[in-house]
């Protein structure tokens, strides 16, 4: 009786620590969007209580307070995991968050707590969204839902959407038509575009998806010589509002 006793305990310990969602390693697996799921934190664990205080904390902008970030991971986590084909932007949405819920966006399980690729929080119960997030073909991007210590565990509709899927589907069969092409690339001081309608403005993000800035463009020619070495996402839009979104590299 006590083996079987033994045993029992054994498998509910197993099946619960291996329970899809509760860890980076083991997350809930995002195949396509446009993706909605409702769910509680109360069916997961706590598995992530990064540090507080400190000197190197990371900074959410969105957070109450800034660098208070890391205390949005005091309640239960869930951790889905989405790893796009294409390039492009997306929105990540809880239309109707409880108070002192927080969604973060790692590149890494590495960076929990660390390094957010994004970040949204609030105080009060509401919409939180993090829209327009670049994201690049091939990467592994973690979203964490979590919450203060108070409340614990708050129930959730977590919505991701394409922000450009109607675009890049278009994108991609002109680019491959030759009729709209971005070059030279990799590039050392300008991007030149080659379009049936003029580029009039572009908006260059990390590859982290972290926007750096917008500029207009003239006479289909961006000077990017200002820019560190590295590889960047562009989204560059023609005079009809057409939006194309790439990669590049600054060399």
């Amino acid at each position: 009786m006590k083996s079987t006793f033994l045993l029992i305990l054994i498998f509910t310990f197993l099946f619960s620590s291996a329970q899809v969602g509760k860890t980076c390693e083991n997350p809930i697996v995002i195949n396509s969007l446009p993706y909605t799921t409702t769910d509680d934190t109360a069916n997961y664990a706590d598995n992530y209580d990064p540090p507080t205080s400190g000197s190197n904390l990371p900074n959410c902008t969105s957070s109450f307070m800034g660098l208070y970030g890391n205390y949005y991971h005091s309640g239960n986590d869930v951790i889905y995991s989405y790893t796009p084909s294409v390039s492009g932007t997306i929105k990540i949405e809880i239309p109707n968050a409880t108070a002192w819920t927080g969604i973060f966006v790692y590149t890494s399980c590495s960076n929990i707590g660390q390094n957010y690729a994004g970040c949204q929080t609030t105080t009060q119960d509401g919409v939180i969204t993090i829209d327009n997030f670049a994201v690049t073909a091939g990467q592994t991007y973690y979203v964490l839902i979590s919450s203060w210590s108070t409340p614990q565990t708050v129930s959730y509709t977590l919505n991701i959407t394409n922000s450009s899927t109607s675009n890049l589907a278009v994108n991609d069969s002109e680019l491959r038509k030759g009729k709209i092409s971005m070059y030279p690339n990799p590039t050392s001081k300008e991007l030149n575009f080659r379009s049936s309608e003029n580029i009039v403005s572009a908006s260059i993000y990390t590859i982290e998806g972290k926007k750096i800035d917008f500029f207009k463009v003239y006479n289909n020619v961006l000077s990017v010589e200002s820019l560190a070495q590295g590889t960047y996402i562009i989204e560059f839009t023609d005079k009809m509002g057409k939006s194309i979104t790439k990669v590049f590299t600054k060399k």
